[in-house]
């Protein structure tokens, strides 16, 4: 790995990336704070509009107008697509910079198509409502051959908790309470 010691790359200070992987292997309490728990609430604002509030941050929400909705924000499945191309490009980002890498551009395009959207609707109890695939590729202009950009890349991926996450079938332990 280069050492890019004190140096701001890609916006970056690589030297304490290359400490805070350090500590996750010999500080245990590093890793566990980290690792989570993490939250998020998500409330209702009206119509098919919500928020979501994690930790010092919102996100609003709200569906397309042939739903009868506003259109005033994404969609939670547009949300989902972009945080795996965030999360897959945060992953990218902080191995290339480690590695001393300069990254000029970096793009990743997410598409998704719904396996079945009558299921959502309650019309058919056939395939899933959600995206049976999501394609994702990445576009990027870096300081590094084709083939190591690449060999990144699907690291990136591959070690993405998000889209891991979504690429594997995850516990949801849904609960109720009226109130």
């Amino acid at each position: 790995m280069q050492e890019v010691q004190g140096k701001l790359l890609n916006g970056l200070e690589a030297s304490k990336l290359d400490q805070f992987v350090q500590d996750l292997k010999t500080k245990p309490d590093v890793a566990k704070a980290v690792n989570g728990p993490w939250r998020s609430r998500v409330e209702w604002q009206g119509g098919l509009k919500a928020k979501g509030y994690m930790r010092n941050h919102v996100a609003s929400f709200d569906e397309p107008e042939g739903l009868g909705a506003t259109d005033s924000a994404a969609s939670a499945h547009e949300h989902i697509l972009s945080a795996v191309g965030a999360c897959m490009m945060t992953g990218f980002i902080f191995q290339a910079t480690r590695k001393g890498i300069k990254i000029h551009n970096c793009e990743i395009a997410l598409e998704g198509t719904f396996g079945n959207i009558l299921n959502w609707a309650g019309l058919s109890d056939e395939d899933t409502p959600g995206y049976p695939e999501i394609k994702a590729k990445m576009y990027v202009k870096a300081d590094a051959t084709p083939e190591t950009l690449e060999k990144i890349w699907n690291e990136a991926w591959k070690r993405s908790v998000v889209t891991q996450t979504v690429a594997r079938e995850v516990k949801v332990t849904p609960s109720f309470e009226a109130l």
